[in-house]
């Protein structure tokens, strides 16, 4: 489980790496519009990563023509690991920690809820507003709640602003709304929720949030005068001392961009939607073709992929921890059967080398293999696992040996 959660995450990091190295640069090339639609292009290539694992190129379904080979490598410090931590105990500190997360969604929907419930309706004669504005003594900062009922929370300090200043808080957090945001926001937050082990996935997530305030700014400032962006300014600065990051509402801002997004105010790029558009789709076809590839080519010899049939889920064995402490290398070959829903069944050792050391951690990874659904399924379908300590150098050439029957 973690392992496939690792492999989806790869990409996807990257990519958060790099919008957060080059950031600054992006926010003054193509504006804040343009830096927060690209954040889109992260799920995408998340998405574009699971096709490309579960949706493989087209496969013969004729038993196969040679027996497959896999490598289970065995490095120091997965070792190390193994003798303090198992896979089962990983896995569970894992769910553990995804379901504190969704824990605390839930606690924050339950006080979103009774907090809008025991605010009031405030008139604003000089503001127009398509959203219900309603104030609360707890309020500190504006924020938009609600999916399919939005209301916009503002603190009882509202009412001294001049209705210019009003009227553009009202802008932003409409905005927000009109974007979807908040539903943008609880998306996001499910994804943190699933690699909440990656710290870039908090980082991104943060800048994410940040960049959409921005965005937001931009829009609500882009026909305003210099006087008017001041008062803006001095709006947030009030605000934005107090103001509180939730998965469920939006921020009206915080004082650690403070500076950024008054700087930006002073900056106007247009939207390019259909060249961000273009890029982000070029993004999740780009994971799709990049984990075709290496489900396709990464683990077969190139005779093998055009004959043979793949997993479209494989589970990596665990070297057994003595067997790396002794400095035990070996293999073992297997066969099975493919049920039509491509479920592995029936599984038993033919050889393995030394007989018994790799034999059960082979047979209980591959009982969870999944292949390609198909209308006659396969029977004595053959695989051997070759366990080695480290992978072979790339110098060195490797030739198999097998004996004459």
């Amino acid at each position: 489980m973690l392992s496939y959660l690792l492999e989806l995450a790869l990409l996807p990091s990257l990519l958060c790496a790099i919008f957060l190295l080059s950031h600054s640069v992006l926010l003054n090339r193509i504006g804040a519009h343009n830096t927060y639609a690209m954040w889109i292009g992260i799920p995408l290539l998340l998405l574009g990563s699971v096709l490309g694992k579960h949706i493989p190129p087209l496969i013969s379904a004729e038993p196969l023509a040679a027996l497959q080979h896999y490598k289970v490598i065995a490095s120091d410090a997965i070792g190390q690991t193994s003798t303090l931590l198992s896979s089962e105990i990983l896995v569970t500190i894992w769910g553990l920690g995804s379901a504190a997360l969704i824990s605390l969604l839930f606690s924050q929907a339950t006080s979103l809820r009774r907090l809008v419930a025991n605010s009031h309706i405030i008139a604003l004669p000089d503001v127009e507003a398509s959203i219900r504005v309603k104030t609360h003594i707890d309020i500190h900062s504006p924020m938009l709640v609600g999916l399919i009922n939005p209301v916009i929370l503002v603190p009882h300090s509202f009412k001294q602003l001049q209705p210019a200043q009003q009227q553009a808080i009202v802008d932003h957090e409409q905005f927000h709304h009109r974007r979807y945001d908040i539903l943008a926001n609880l998306f996001a937050y499910l994804l943190v929720t699933l690699f909440w082990f990656n710290p870039l996935s908090w980082l991104a997530y943060r800048r994410f949030r940040d960049d959409q305030e921005l965005a937001c700014d931009a829009q609500v400032t882009q026909t305003m005068t210099t006087p008017e962006k001041i008062a803006y300014s001095q709006t947030l600065l009030a605000y934005s001392q107090q103001a509180q990051m939730g998965m469920l509402h939006t921020h009206y801002g915080n004082k650690t961009i403070l500076k950024e997004r008054i700087m930006q105010m002073k900056k106007q790029h247009g939207k390019s939607t259909l060249a961000i558009l273009g890029l982000t789709m070029a993004l999740g076809l780009s994971g799709a073709l990049i984990n075709q590839t290496a489900n396709a080519g990464d683990k077969h010899t190139l005779a093998q992929q055009k004959d043979s049939v793949h997993p479209v889920m494989r589970i990596e064995p665990r070297y057994p921890i003595k067997a790396a402490q002794d400095g035990v290398e070996g293999y073992v070959q297997l066969q099975f059967d493919i049920s039509k829903k491509g479920k592995v069944s029936k599984v038993s050792v033919i050889k393995s080398s030394p007989t018994g050391v790799f034999d059960a951690e082979a047979i209980k990874a591959l009982e969870q293999w999944t292949y390609k659904p198909s209308a006659k399924g396969m029977q004595d379908a053959q695989v051997q696992l070759d366990f080695m300590l480290a992978p072979p150098k790339a110098e060195i050439e490797r030739v198999m040996v097998t004996a004459e029957k």
